[in-house]
């Protein structure tokens, strides 16, 4: 069984925003997009908050819990900018943090960080 959660953020792309699936949560790579649909100004910190607000939404619609994420992906624009990063991270899972790994990849559009989640429900 497979359930397939969507918002308008990827309205025309070939992909699903997140997928339910055997007990799990795999939630697409988020960008720190704004309300108008741009990356956020502020830098990294205002792009990483805007992430997990979208990541917010979806596990409201999802029925899922921040606390019961199992894995994140991170993937930065730049090596320097990994410290400023995890001081925001750091607030969404101030203890017991999920397993993750921080890549330094080229992004596809102009920001500074991505991030995908696995979360258990």
């Amino acid at each position: 069984m497979r359930r397939v959660i969507d918002t308008e953020n990827t309205e025309g792309l070939p992909l699903s925003e997140a997928v339910i699936a055997n007990g799990f949560i795999f939630v697409s790579g988020l960008v720190g997009f704004d309300e108008s649909g741009a990356v956020a100004t502020g830098g990294i910190e205002s792009e990483t908050h805007h992430i997990f607000r979208q990541l917010s939404d979806i596990l409201e619609i999802a029925n899922g819990a921040i606390e019961n994420t199992v894995k994140v992906n991170v993937y930065l624009s730049d090596a320097e900018l990994f410290e400023r990063f995890n001081a925001v991270y750091r607030t969404y899972f101030p203890s017991s943090p999920p397993a993750r790994i921080s890549l330094v990849a080229g992004l596809t559009i102009d920001a500074s960080v991505e991030i995908d989640f696995i979360l258990s429900l």
